[in-house]
């Protein structure tokens, strides 16, 4: 895994090695074993690359590298894992390599394919390619957005890098908050692509190309989940072919120079990685597990248990208050943008401890997505059983369009997605925001905007649900905690469950397959048994979060207070200061709702510390 940035010059101002230097060091820890840069001749473009080498360890795999005659460059973030089977393919026509790496076959297949080239990668990636004979600069992000990448074009300079903590090194970048990420912040706890919290800067979204030639820029998705549910198959062969889908998409995540590991909560879909891989491997893993000393938040017991059973090399590491007050700011640096998704700190205290033994792990974000894991799901599984109910009776029914009727009544609406998942509902946004921040939002409709359109698909309503999560939560709020997280300790995170042909096969499974009997993730748990022991394939969902609701109450209540109520904040002008002060002053009776507001709040505020 690597840092790459790039800055493209359309003006006067021709591009420095010195600005190139700065955003490129910023990530020193998406790359500590290796670095590099280019400038062109002419100081039109910059170029530059961290290195962590994970495939081909040798000094040969540096980047930025040219392809033979030095007109087309790569810097490169990820892993491809069919690299060598396409190797294979681009040398029977000829193409001539100079190393082992997964990142000069992307370039070869670029001078192949040209900007199609993304459609042939099975990876986890974000590159930039500048093609000097077309003057064109080529980026591509991954199908699932497990590789970040950001941009900021004003019509003069094209700034892009692997965080967004990189642009905003170049002082011609405005650091002004976007108004409407912030009411989106609120809502969801994380910045839906393609906005971040700084106005003018964005997200590539995933499964997108972006090409910039002669002053324009053209986005372009590549991938679309293709979905249309069938019963192809009986419950058992589903079954077999999940397991065959996921031992496979391990194996090629096992492919690495370094030593792996594991990340594992005990629960279903990590302790199903942490099984397959034992035996794809054939020897003892190493797997890693954070704990509380809270038990109600404790899940490492479970984590312990299935250790034990496959005989892996285990490491439990315990959060405590003191190292939460500790790590804070640093995280609040790191994410780049406010992210209130409690896990981020847990996650990177055992990235942090696992770096330790591992330069690679493998981790579990996706299954939930894939098979229909979480509660909110409710919401799509009971109307599916009343559709089915208002089918049957629509045979008795003629002369009337009561069917469509029912059926767009049921549809799951934006409004109650969000309540089974925010931080602050709108009638709350109106007390934490300032008067003035609510006038300049009162015409704002961007919070819902991008549910909106992936709800109003004519999928399945559980379907749908699962569709809105691959598409939003997962690539936004997981997969970024997860790259934040694991980049900042220099480890490499792999997941198994976003391999897309697996992503694909899960969603056209029949819904009433992927939960049946009231029971989540049916399918997934039976193609498991015998493989994940009972008692942690069949537990009920935890959740990753840590004990707020008693750290607030003692020991990091003068913490909160000294952050959100901290003078820079009153000046900012964004919230309602009385609202902070008494969100405060009920720590006492603090529960896990209450817990998560502060903690939303204070992560924000922490972040504005950092930043502004």
């Amino acid at each position: 895994m690597c840092g790459i940035c790039g800055i493209l010059s359309y003006g006067e101002q021709k591009v420095t090695e010195e600005y190139v230097l700065k955003m490129r060091d910023t990530m020193f820890h998406r790359g500590p074993d290796d670095a590099g840069i280019y400038i062109s001749t002419e100081g039109k473009i910059g170029l530059g690359s961290r290195r962590l080498s994970i495939i081909d360890l040798s000094p040969n795999g540096r980047m930025p590298m040219p392809n033979e005659d030095r007109s087309i460059w790569i810097v490169y973030n990820g892993e491809i894992y069919n690299f060598k089977e396409l190797r294979r393919e681009l040398e029977a026509k000829n193409h001539v390599f100079c190393s082992n790496t997964d990142t000069e076959v992307v370039l070869h297949l670029y001078e192949e394919e040209g900007i199609d080239c993304v459609k042939l990668l099975n990876g986890q990636f974000a590159f930039a390619i500048w093609n000097e004979t077309e003057n064109l600069l080529f980026l591509a992000r991954d199908r699932l957005g497990i590789k970040p990448l950001y941009y900021y074009f004003d019509g003069k300079r094209f700034l892009f890098a692997s965080e967004l903590k990189a642009i905003v090194k170049d002082p011609t970048v405005p650091r002004e908050i976007d108004l409407g990420a912030l009411n989106a912040y609120l809502t969801y706890q994380y910045v839906p692509s393609p906005q971040t919290i700084f106005r003018g800067i964005r997200k590539l979204p995933p499964g997108f190309t972006l090409t910039l030639k002669d002053g324009r820029i053209n986005l372009k998705e590549y991938w679309r989940i293709s979905i249309s549910p069938n019963i192809l198959h009986s419950e058992n062969e589903y079954a077999e072919k999940l397991i065959i889908l996921l031992r496979n998409s391990i194996k090629k995540r096992l492919v690495s120079d370094v030593p792996l590991g594991v990340f594992l909560s005990g629960g279903p879909d990590s302790s199903a990685i942490a099984a397959l891989m034992t035996a794809v491997s054939g020897e003892p893993i190493n797997t890693f597990s954070v704990g509380f000393e809270e038990g109600e938040f404790n899940e490492s017991i479970f984590a312990e248990f299935l250790a034990r059973s496959l005989k892996s090399n285990h490491h439990t590491f315990v959060i405590r208050p003191e190292l939460a007050r500790d790590l804070i700011p640093k995280l609040a640096y790191q994410f780049d943008e406010p992210l209130g998704d409690q896990a981020l700190l847990p996650t990177y205290y055992m990235a942090r401890e696992a770096k330790k033994f591992v330069t690679v792990c493998l981790s579990g974000e996706g299954g939930d997505e894939c098979f229909g894991g979480y509660d909110r799901y409710d919401l799509g599984i009971s109307r599916n059983r009343l559709v089915k109910i208002v089918n049957f009776y629509s045979h008795f029914i003629t002369g009337t369009d009561i069917n469509s009727k029912i059926q767009s009544a049921l549809s799951p609406k934006a409004d109650e997605y969000v309540k089974t998942l925010c931080s602050f509902l709108k009638e709350e946004k109106d007390q934490v925001l300032s008067e003035a921040v609510k006038e300049e939002l009162k015409n704002d409709g961007s919070a819902y905007y991008h549910l909106e359109r992936y709800l109003s698909t004519k999928l399945d309503f559980l379907t749908r649900l699962q569709y809105l999560d691959i598409k939003t939560y997962l690539p936004d709020n997981l997969l970024v905690k997860v790259d934040k997280a694991s980049m900042l300790a220099s480890l490499e995170v792999r997941v198994p469950f976003l391999d897309h042909h697996l992503i694909e096969f899960a969603l056209n499974i029949p819904w009433n397959l992927r939960v049946k009997g009231g029971i989540k993730k049916w399918i997934f748990r039976k193609a498991m048994s015998g493989i994940v022991p009972y008692a942690n394939l069949w537990r009920s969902k935890m959740g990753f979060s840590m004990p707020l609701k008693y750290w607030f109450r003692k020991d990091l209540d003068k913490y909160a207070w000294e952050v959100l109520l901290d003078k820079k904040i009153k000046q900012s002008g964004l919230f309602s200061m009385p609202y902070l002060t008494g969100l405060l002053q009920k720590n006492w009776s603090c529960d896990s709702a209450h817990g998560l507001k502060i903690w939303t709040l204070l992560f924000f505020a922490q972040w504005y510390h950092c930043y502004l």
